[in-house]
């Protein structure tokens, strides 16, 4: 059962959303998806989850024993509690509290959320977004979905606790959701895990590259049979945390057993993350570089010289939040770097202990970063689908930049 922490009211997603600006009333404007909207329908399979299109394909393996909840789409959406886009993080230092610790709300600061369409076959359309965490949910999923929380009986008691592992993750990558919901893998169709074997071992083999000397330094092992030998057993331990060799690791520095699970979790997220912006670095450069380049100028520039000024300034805002991102990602991974270093080269464990203590927060943080990237790349690429030589007109330039503005922020009330 979920204990209920934030109060936050019913969002009613509204496809209406007016326009930016409208500084040329003669031309006429295509609806605008609301941000969260958006994010829902273009967000990528990091941010949303659609349930309503595996439905034929899932048959009896469908994630969700309700009918109704296999009808609507789960997604991610921050609520940190400071902007961190705003906040540059300091440089990489093994001593110095990181941006994860100073900048998140909770161990948990990004929202789950049940989107549910008016129409299940017009997602963009609109619908109502139930958050997990907020006071009222138990009221509300009764009411949209049919599930008494109070009084679930046994086969939705399972639909419940999937819903809590969704909640424990920070994006839904396919790499993530599949080991969240690794006890229900026989039971759910892998299509809703969107990753092929290969890939999914080719993650899990950088993992181990990271894990492995790690292990055996923390453990004396010299070996290589024991280091082989111990190592795979830590390595299932990743996936399965309770495992003793979890705490059998985490107190070899010295910290509580009972804090294996998440420390053990964020470890592996913090590697799986490092992958995945490592794959992604280039389309994020692509973004910033056209961004400040002379091609980010509308081609219509002239009929809109009153708002250049404006514009400019709130290019210049969505270029610093994505430049913050960056940063931000870039410290976590440089203090990892030096701490990995400190214990593996000079044998000082406390760098790496202090890090293992914020790797949860840290995490979640790295996810919430991913998601933004990942998404603001989605919609550079869809706006620039209507460029002319690689530059747009002003008004899609405003509507592109009021989106990705959206989409670099780390704090939402969920409202449109």
């Amino acid at each position: 059962m979920f204990r209920l922490v934030f109060t936050l009211p019913l969002r009613v997603i509204d496809l209406n959303a007016p326009p930016a600006k409208k500084p040329d009333p003669a031309k006429k404007k295509k609806k605008s998806l609301s941000p969260i909207l958006d994010q829902i329908v273009y967000g990528g399979s990091s941010v949303a989850l659609s349930l309503i299109k595996m439905q034929t394909i899932a048959g009896d393996k469908a994630m969700f024993r309700s009918p109704s909840l296999n009808k609507t789409v789960i997604f991610k959406y921050p609520n940190f509690d400071q902007q961190l886009a705003d906040q540059p993080p300091p440089p990489p230092s093994a001593n110095a509290p990181s941006v994860a610790d100073t900048a998140a709300k909770s161990e948990r600061p990004i929202e789950t959320a049940i989107y549910i369409p008016h129409d299940a076959t017009e997602i963009a359309a609109g619908g109502y977004a139930i958050y997990l965490r907020q006071r009222d949910f138990e009221n509300l999923i009764k009411h949209h979905v049919g599930i008494d929380i109070g009084q679930i009986s046994q086969s939705y008691e399972r639909d419940v606790e999937i819903l809590r592992l969704i909640d424990s993750i920070p994006s839904l990558d396919p790499f993530l959701l599949k080991s969240a919901l690794a006890k229900f893998q026989d039971e759910v169709h892998p299509g809703y895990f969107s990753i092929s074997e290969a890939e999914e071992t080719g993650i899990k083999t950088l993992i181990a590259g990271k894990v492995n000397p790690i292990v055996a330094k923390a453990l004396g092992l010299t070996s290589a049979n024991d280091v082989n030998e111990r190592s795979a057993r830590f390595l299932q331990a990743l996936w399965d945390p309770t495992m003793p060799e979890a705490k059998l690791f985490v107190s070899a520095f010295g910290i509580s057993g009972d804090q294996a699970q998440q420390i053990f979790e964020g470890w592996k997220g913090v590697s799986f993350y490092e992958h995945t912006f490592n794959r992604n670095k280039a389309a994020t450069a692509k973004v910033l570089s056209w961004l400040n380049s002379p091609d980010a100028v509308p081609l219509d520039i002239r009929e809109y010289k009153h708002y250049k000024e404006q514009q400019d300034m709130f290019r210049q805002q969505v270029i610093k939040k994505l430049r913050n991102i960056i940063s931000t990602v870039s410290s976590i991974f440089g203090e990892y770097t030096i701490c990995h270093g400190k214990f593996m080269n000079e044998g000082d464990p406390k760098p790496f202990r202090q890090f293992l203590a914020g790797v949860y927060r840290r995490y979640w943080v790295l996810g919430y970063c991913s998601m933004a990237v990942l998404h603001a790349s989605s919609i550079f690429d869809r706006f620039m689908q209507s460029a002319i030589q690689n530059r747009l007109q002003f008004d899609q330039l405003d509507e592109m930049l009021k989106r990705l503005d959206v989409s670099l922020n780390s704090q939402s009330d969920g409202t449109v």
